[in-house]
């Protein structure tokens, strides 16, 4: 499996499958980039051979909700969030309303996207985060639009900037949405700075262009005779979550931080806080499938400790579905803090010994056999009182 693909020149978007969820563990059933994707057949998940990671196609019309949509970061448009992270930057003005609005909105904005679910949350902050008094989402009826089916998506982003902005002391209404009419919406342009800026705009394209056709697939560099990278090797790699990095780098720099807990469902955002009991056996299998690196494990003069950073959990449950003992488990509620604080914990800390049983190394927590051969033995134990009690 490839770590990144670029799909063709036609639709601007990079798919780092590493970090996808579904690829990491065929038990994973996130479909986040499909349940919003407004392209049908632009997304697929699994190609049927065994590859159980999303892919997306030439039928991908750029609209940027997969970008949101996705938790682990593992989708990103050519334009990146960084890039409009800074025309943001250039716009927006202190005390003043920062407007979002999508091109079907009959208004002025200072930013005018395809679609309302382009914005990530950070995008959605950054304004805050350079001053604004308020963000407002210029958004028109969207039953009549091709994209309608990616509303939900710029909604829940929506809620969920609310929240954090709710968390940090800045209050729920500093974001929302403002219902107008359908129309053209016009974007509020900047005064230009130089006579040449138009040579300067032209200029800044063509070594775009430059820079992506250097960016070749691993499919091409890969030709030639050399073998595919086994699974178990690229597993072991941990990409960065440059969406959850982004978000964070927001978080810290708004203005007037006063951070409060703020606990809300866990199904609703892309954050998860984990517990672990004592079926743990220290296979380090949860850190490994891991998307995002948020596991890691130590070991030191024979002990044993696994560390989780929620600031870098999605709630993608990839842990819990793979944990073969069901070990870990993710808790219903999460503490939106977490993403200000980015404290890391030590979820189990214990002696490093062997099982008398099949020899497979556990944890010392006082028991003598591993998960597995307290469940085989237990099921002999009921075979046999079965059978002296006259039972089949």
């Amino acid at each position: 499996m490839n770590s990144l693909i670029e799909i063709g020149l036609q639709v601007p978007v990079r798919l780092d499958s590493t970090l996808c969820s579904r690829f990491r563990s065929t038990k994973s059933e996130c479909a986040a980039c499909a349940m919003v994707c407004p392209a049908p057949g632009a997304v697929r998940l699994g190609d049927g051979t065994g590859n159980n990671s999303a892919e997306i196609n030439a039928a991908c019309v750029g609209c940027g909700a997969c970008v949101s949509a996705c938790p682990n970061g593992a989708i990103r448009l050519l334009e990146d969030d960084q890039r409009v992270a800074e025309r943001i930057a250039k716009k927006a003005r202190a005390g003043e309303v920062f407007r979002f609005a999508c091109i079907r909105a009959q208004v002025r904005a200072d930013m005018v996207l395809p679609c309302l679910s382009r914005l990530t949350e950070a995008l959605m902050l950054e304004p805050i985060r350079r001053d604004a008094r308020r963000v407002e989402l210029c958004a028109p009826d969207c039953s009549g639009c091709g994209l309608r089916k990616t509303a939900q998506q710029w909604e829940r982003t929506l809620a969920f900037s609310q929240a954090l902005c709710d968390s940090a002391g800045l209050g729920v209404a500093r974001i929302s949405s403002v219902q107008v009419q359908v129309g053209d919406a016009q974007e509020i342009r900047l005064p230009a700075r130089t006579p040449n800026s138009r040579r300067r705009l032209f200029g800044a394209i063509a070594e775009r262009l430059k820079s992506g056709g250097d960016e070749r697939p691993v499919e091409i560099a890969a030709a030639g005779g050399t073998e595919p990278e086994a699974f178990r090797d690229i597993v072991q790699r941990h990409s960065e979550n440059s969406k959850r990095t982004d978000l964070l780098g927001v978080l810290d720099a708004l203005p007037g931080l006063k951070v409060t807990s703020k606990h809300v469902l866990a199904a609703a955002i892309p954050l998860g806080q984990l517990d672990v009991d004592q079926r743990c056996v220290a296979c380090n299998v949860c850190e490994t499938l891991c998307p995002t690196g948020a596991l890691t494990h130590r070991e030191e003069a024979g002990n044993y400790a696994l560390e989780f950073d929620a600031a870098q959990c999605t709630g993608c449950r990839v842990c819990e579905l793979a944990c073969y003992h069901q070990a870990l488990h993710l808790r219903q509620t999460v503490d939106l803090a977490l993403l200000f604080q980015r404290s890391r914990v030590t979820l189990i800390s214990a002696r490093l010994t062997k099982c008398q049983g099949c020899g497979e190394r556990i944890l010392g927590n006082g028991l003598a056999f591993c998960p597995a051969c307290q469940v085989s033995g237990d099921r002999r134990d009921s075979v046999a009182r079965s059978f002296f009690s006259g039972g089949n």
